[in-house]
């Protein structure tokens, strides 16, 4: 065996040019496939943690009823001993409670219909960063009996800071919800829809305003790693009562944007699978190139003595060696362009921002760094190596010696 292996790799040195453009045509291949998954993994990746993180949280606590039926009477009383219980897991960084619901805001003769978000101030910066999108004014504190009010709803309403806002809207078992709140600031919030719609208030204010003491929509849980999600899901499952309460997974709160994401992937395997028949082909095309040109010299070895199956096996380490420092080099000079767009992505400009921003995604392109892009790739380009090795193979298991001199 170590001869075999002595004699492939001289034999893969003889003729440098030939080597070269094989390991290059592999190498590049590689090269592409992995920067076009890296982006591809990232931006899913980024698509899931903006909506994560812009507001679902990665699971929720809610009334059983609550989600199919979003209504103020579906709110619920959860026990803080066990809220604190639950807070001092490790793998939980802040439990976030909201009371949400709806009400009409007016200013003068101009009303709309608004949603109310009812927080916790500090929190649920910590998670969504929406004191980030303050443009005007100074952000809440728990204890504020004022409003934060967003940049396209105060310019419908015509309201500016310290305006007074009316809300009107109906409570907790049906109890009038009425109150005048001073504007403490103006949120420019990234999605257009929450930008034209959404006020923010303490959630003691909005337990008062709703008449829904003590009570809540959801409790939020924002976690140190998405993949931690289901364990802490599963454990949170069996500390409460299933007859009042429901845990809610963020994969289940988004469903509409994991089949978008299913149903870009799929396109994306089509177009690396397309990619892949152009590497194929290219590969092919180099082996035969290089077996053809050798056909003299396989010739020459099988008549002073070589067996066939020897040669074969001599011909399929070099094409091994050949593949494995091809896909060595693709994901050595994959590595530092990958760095640099997972440090610095690609950020969109013009018109492709507003559209970004209207489906709720940051308009940029990050890339991602699985170990697994590079693994996957390298396994999917080896194959493709492997087969082509065929050819060579039946070639000298069939050869002629009396042909392949005269050739």
């Amino acid at each position: 065996m170590s001869t075999t292996l002595k004699i492939a790799w001289r034999n893969i040195w003889r003729n440098k040019r030939r080597t070269m453009i094989t390991i290059a045509s592999i190498m590049f291949a590689l090269f592409f496939a992995i920067i076009m998954r890296g982006f591809q993994k990232g931006s899913y990746a980024k698509m899931k943690t903006n909506a994560v993180e812009s507001y679902s949280g990665y699971l929720q606590i809610q009334n059983k009823d609550y989600w199919d039926d979003k209504n103020i009477n579906n709110t619920m009383a959860i026990d803080a001993t066990l809220v604190k219980e639950l807070a001092e897991d490790d793998r939980v960084v802040a439990i976030i409670p909201r009371l949400e619901s709806f009400a009409l805001a007016s200013s003068g003769a101009s009303t709309k219909g608004v949603a109310v978000m009812g927080i916790d101030p500090d929190k649920e910066d910590k998670m969504t960063k929406v004191k980030s999108f303050l443009k005007e004014g100074s952000f809440l504190d728990q204890s504020d009996k004022s409003i934060l009010v967003a940049e396209g709803l105060a310019s419908f309403l015509n309201v500016g800071v310290n305006d007074t806002l009316v809300l009107f809207s109906s409570g907790y078992h049906g109890a009038t919800a009425a109150g005048l709140y001073p504007i403490k600031g103006i949120l420019k919030l990234p999605t257009p829809e929450m930008n034209r719609s959404t006020v923010y208030l303490s959630v003691v204010e909005a337990q008062d305003l709703f008449s829904a003491y003590d009570r809540y929509t959801s409790l939020v849980f924002d976690l140190k790693d998405m993949e931690q999600t289901m364990a802490v899901e599963n454990e949170v499952r069996m500390k409460i009562d299933a007859d009042q309460y429901q845990v809610m997974g963020w994969e289940k709160m988004n469903k509409e944007l994991l089949q978008m994401i299913e149903t870009d992937n799929a396109g994306g395997v089509i177009m690396i699978a397309i990619l892949y028949m152009v590497i194929a082909f290219g590969i092919f095309g180099t082996v035969l190139m290089m077996t053809n040109e050798r056909m003299r010299e396989f010739s020459v070895m099988v008549a002073v003595g070589m067996q066939k199956v020897q040669l074969a096996k001599v011909v399929i380490v070099e094409l091994f060696f050949l593949t494995a420092m091809a896909v060595a080099a693709g994901i050595i000079i994959s590595l530092p362009v990958m760095l640099y767009f997972y440090h610095n992505p690609i950020r969109f400009s013009g018109d492709a921002v507003e559209v970004m921003q209207d489906f709720n995604f940051e308009p940029i392109l990050p890339m991602s760094m699985e170990g697994n892009i590079f693994v996957f790739q390298g396994i999917a380009i080896s194959i493709l190596s492997l087969i082509a090795m065929s050819y060579p193979t039946i070639k000298i298991l069939k050869l002629k010696v009396v042909d392949g001199l005269r050739s």
